[in-house]
This record gives C-alpha cells, structure tokens and sequence, in this order.
C-alpha cells in the first residue's frame, strides 16, 4: 500500500467527493451533500472513532457491521428506510476512489458485495425494533440480536403452517359462516393480485407496495376505503394490513433488487381451509406482528405497550353480552383501574390506556378486528373525520357472537 493512501485525511476524500459529484456527475449540491454526509458517517464516527481504522482500509465486514449494527443503534433516528441511501452513497463512493486509483479492484468489488442485498440490512433494523425492552428475556435476545449481524436470514418457505387449535375449536364454521367476515375473501383477492404481479417494484423507503397498486388492491375490496389521490400504502388499514400479514406468514418476500417476490408458501396457505385461514390470518395479526408495523412508520407512541396488555383486552371484550353496545373509553379505563396493583404502576398504566384508546389499538386494531367479524364500533355524531380517520373518539362498541368465542380464547391464553 503506497504511503501517500496511509496519510489521506478523510476530511479531504469528503470534499474531493463532493466536487466529483457536482462536477463530473452533475448532480445538485444538495442530494452530493447527502451522499457526502452519510459518508462523513461513516468515516469518522464509525470507522475512525469507533473501529480506529482508516477510511482507505474500510472492507466489506466493515459495511456490513457499521450498517447491520453500529448504526442502527448509535445513530439517532435510524430507521430501515435510511439502508438504501445509504448503500447507494457508499457505492458511489468506493466507485470514486477506484477511479482515482486509491483501491484496486479486489478491494472494490469486496465492498460491493457488501452492498448488494438492502433487504439484509433492512431486516435487521425490523428484527432490532421487535426487541422488547421490558421483556424479562430482553439481555439475551438482544445477544442473540447482536451475534447475528452480517448474516442471511434464511427462511423455509416450504414449512406448512401450524393452526391455533385452541383457537380453531373455539368456533365452528357456521358461526363463521354467519357472522359473514370478508376477511379471508378479501385477502385471497389480495394474494391473487400479487400472483399476478408477481415481480412489481416496490417504493424505495420502505418497500411497500406503489401508489397504482395501492389503489388497485383498494378497488378489488369488497368494502373499498376513500383514499385521497395523494394516498400511499399505509393510508389504507386493509393494504397496510394484508402486506404486513403477508410478510408475517412469509407469503412473499423482497428481493435484493427491491421487487416483491412470491413465495411457495402461497400455495400451501390456499390448501387451508377458509376456516383455517381465518384461523392463521387472526392469530398473525393478534399474535405474531408487532402491532407498531399496523400503523404509518414514525407514527410515535408506545404501541408495544398496548400490544402487551392484549389479554386484559381479550378479557373485556370476553365478559362483553353479544349484540349489546358498551361505552368504549368507560370500559377500558375500568380495565386499567383493575391492573393498577401500586402506586407507582399508575402512571404506566395510564400511557398505555392512552395507547388503546388514541394510539394504534382506536387506529388500526380496532378496525381489523371489525373485519375479521368479531365486534362493532362507532364514533360519536358529527365527529371530524381526521379523527375517524385515526381512531380517536370512539364512542360505543359491541362485541359478536364470533367475537365472544374467539375473545374467551385469548383470555385464557395470556
């Protein structure tokens, strides 16, 4: 290695990028000072401060550590959507410094290899923010977490899916067929529509399905939501929904090139019975998704909160009589009251209710369980539809027949 590389000052590199950007490539000072900064990133806080290495020595283990790690826990406000940007000015980077002579090839290609699959880096920011810091296992998952970096999630597609038999008992499929869910229609219309576009592009950030598909799906509905022209994916609950249980039940997959890729799984969730795929489909969504991925990313809150006390709600909606409506914030501030065993717990529990009763339980839970058949709910008259629109003020609800069934069930299980 010719010493003149050892006593490249990262600061110089940075600007000489910058101007190469601008000059040679024509691209605006602003997006060449984006891709210049997440190289600054990189470079000093990373691999000079925290690696003590030299930006000139970086490799690929170096990327794949720094963006599959150090950086989702070090940087503030990281999120999976900064992976491709990312990526993309490290690219453009190591491709500048070969250029210029400064890396030979070997060392060029290593670090594009290391910049080949986002969905690897992508999924560790989703596998990070599952964690769940009050767990009592939370030390060793975040080990296990951490041990991990660098490596390829594999996933056997052709594992068959296991149904809830508690669940499954609980309810026949006359009490299905009577409580006329559209649930399981609608999301076999949905898995036919991505068979059919198997392959399609998904958005840069955060690899959710294209404004056209979006509106698309939404039209092949049996109950289509009024989406704004402006509307992207997580506008609508039941796109939103179907794409997260989707990726749950391993349905699909996103490849490294950002495109959406079906799955053998799809052929064995169609041999499910309706019945059983209600079954499967209820159980990802109450059990098995984090209930922060239901809701628009950077939504805030502490949704995990009202996920963790879901067999408190489980309970209420149990002891509900069918048919009969309830005052919704009533009832659920006298469940919050019977889980206040101290002092010092009232004020968690007061975060959480709010959680339930404004936050992604009122917005997104509330709605899907409506679909699946298991209870109604209404807002108050006249109610600004902004509010409606996120759940906020719901007024009364009741629970079904199917509801109460299912409702014992989970009860039991927490």
């Amino acid at each position: 290695m010719p010493r003149s590389r050892l006593e490249k000052k990262p600061e110089r590199l940075l600007k000489q990028f910058f101007e190469h950007l601008t000059a040679d490539k024509g691209i605006s000072e602003e997006t060449a000072s984006e891709h210049a900064h997440r190289i600054e990133i990189f470079a000093l806080p990373y691999l000079r401060d925290y690696r003590g290495k030299k930006l000139l020595d970086a490799s690929g283990s170096d990327i794949e550590d720094y963006l599959g790690n150090w950086y989702i826990r070090k940087v503030l406000n990281s999120a999976k959507s900064d992976v491709r940007p990312v990526l993309a000015a490290l690219k453009k980077f190591f491709k500048f410094l070969y250029e210029r002579g400064e890396i030979d090839n070997e060392h060029r290609d290593d670090i594009l290899m290391a910049c080949k699959n986002p969905q690897q880096y992508i999924r560790r920011f989703e596998t990070y923010f599952e964690l769940e810091p009050e767990s009592e296992t939370w030390d060793a998952e975040f080990e296990e977490w951490l041990m991990g970096y660098g490596e390829e999630i594999e996933e056997d597609y052709e594992q068959p899916y296991k149904v809830n038999e508690e669940l499954n008992r609980a309810f026949s499929e006359e009490d299905l067929n009577s409580s006329k869910p559209s649930v399981v229609k609608d999301f076999q219309t949905f898995l036919n529509y991505l068979s059919e576009n198997n392959g399609m592009k998904l958005t840069a950030a955060n690899s959710f399905i294209v404004r056209k598909h979006v509106f698309a799906l939404n039209d092949a509905m049996s109950s289509p939501e009024e989406l704004k022209s402006t509307a992207n994916q997580p506008d609508s609950r039941t796109i939103h929904l179907f794409y997260h249980l989707s990726r749950t039940l391993g349905l699909f997959a996103v490849s490294a090139e950002n495109r959406l890729e079906i799955t053998p799984r799809m052929d064995i969730f169609g041999m499910l019975s309706p019945k059983e795929q209600f079954v499967v489909l209820f159980d990802a969504m109450w059990n098995e998704t984090s209930w922060e991925k239901f809701l628009a990313p950077y939504s805030g809150g502490r949704r995990e909160w009202a996920r963790s006390i879901r067999g408190n709600i489980a309970l209420l909606f149990s002891r509900c009589e069918p048919g009969k409506p309830y005052l919704f914030k009533e009832e659920l501030n006298r469940v919050g009251m019977e889980m206040v065993a101290t002092e010092d717990e009232l004020v968690g529990i007061i975060i959480t209710m709010a959680e339930i009763i404004i936050g992604v339980f009122g917005e997104r839970i509330m709605p899907a369980l409506k679909f699946f058949g298991l209870l109604d709910f209404g807002f108050a008259k006249d109610r600004d539809e902004y509010f409606v629109r996120h759940g906020v003020g719901i007024e009364w609800f009741s629970v079904s027949e199917l509801g109460k069934k299912i409702f014992e069930v989970l009860a039991q299980e927490e």
